[in-house]
């Protein structure tokens, strides 16, 4: 997924078993707030063990322990915000009126984890199928209106397609008197917001990292593999045959505009034997068992990210409000 000049790199969206499928993972972006390994250390590498399980129809109103390190929607929308602020107002001092097109429309989910463990609700499985409501229709994208090069040159601080906005290695040419600032106008807003870079403005990489470790590293812990056939077993008595609910979800005859009556059917048939068999409450639990413990290995470097990613976003309150 592509970001637009103006509004940066799109947030990295949570892993979902919708779309392994539907968000999984997302666009990732780092900044330098993502301080620390590329990868979460020893992430993977012991299966923690879980001494506590709920017993969940759905995860919605979960929060998981990597939370505090991401970027919520609203921060993640402020941020956008702002650097197209700055943007502008940047644009303007060179005599150049130029608007921020706005950020390309997403599905988003009403919390983090409404979908991340799939379908968890037989009606709305038996209406919408395994993509949820809103997801197949999400609006199109329109496509930025073509800028001029000079305002090119000014915004993104060269003409020259194969560098990426916000580089700071562009930059530094004189427009009507004054130097245009690395990474033009687009890199002084991301420096503003201690976002350099041409893949700036989203969650740090190390935060993304342990969000979709832990999800893809719950499908091998026991006790979800062992939830897991349980779960299948009961699919059979449906007529359906998966392994495992990601496989339900991303069986290539869903990828449809629309969900046929047999999607329906087996979407509910997968949400109805998740919750006979607390498939949601397993997973969830063992997913936080992962997280906690890639959090306590990397705990220096996430404290740096939550410390970078609160003074952004009060950098950002204040462009916003004047």
């Amino acid at each position: 997924m592509n970001a637009s000049p103006a509004t940066g790199h799109p947030k990295a969206a949570v892993v979902l078993a919708t779309a392994a499928v539907l968000l999984a993972g997302g666009c990732t972006s780092s900044s330098p707030s993502s301080s620390g390994p590329s990868r979460p250390e020893g992430a993977a590498t012991v299966m923690p063990e879980v001494s506590s399980v709920p017993r969940l129809i759905t995860a919605a109103d979960r929060t998981l322990p990597i939370a505090p390190y991401l970027l919520s929607d609203k921060q993640s929308d402020e941020l956008t915000a702002a650097q197209a602020r700055l943007t502008e107002q940047c644009m303007a001092r060179f005599g150049l009126h130029y608007t921020a097109p706005a950020p390309a429309p997403v599905f988003r989910p009403k919390t983090p984890t409404q979908f991340r463990y799939g379908v968890t609700d037989p009606k709305t499985a038996a209406v919408d199928g395994f993509a949820p409501a809103g997801s197949r229709t999400a609006p199109t994208a329109v496509a930025p209106a073509a800028l001029s090069s000079r305002t090119t040159l000014v915004l993104t601080g060269t003409n020259d397609p194969h560098v990426k906005p916000g580089s700071t290695a562009a930059g530094g040419q004189v427009y009507k008197g004054r130097k245009i600032p690395a990474g033009g106008c687009v890199g002084e807003a991301r420096a503003r917001l201690l976002s350099e870079g041409p893949e700036a403005g989203g969650d740090a990489e190390l935060s993304d990292d342990i969000n979709i470790d832990s999800f893809e590293s719950s499908r091998r812990h026991p006790l979800v593999k062992a939830v897991f056939a349980k779960w299948s077993r009961c699919m059979e008595t449906r007529g359906f045959s998966y392994p495992d609910p990601l496989a339900a979800t991303g069986d290539t005859a869903w990828r449809t505009r629309t969900a046929s009556a047999k999607e329906k059917t087996a979407a509910r048939a997968d949400a109805d034997c998740k919750r006979r068999n607390n498939v949601v409450g397993v997973w969830y639990a063992v997913d936080v068992a992962l997280q906690r413990q890639a959090i306590q290995r990397n705990s220096a470097a996430l404290a740096r990210i939550k410390k970078a990613i609160d003074a952004r976003v009060r950098i950002a309150a204040a462009v916003l409000d004047g």
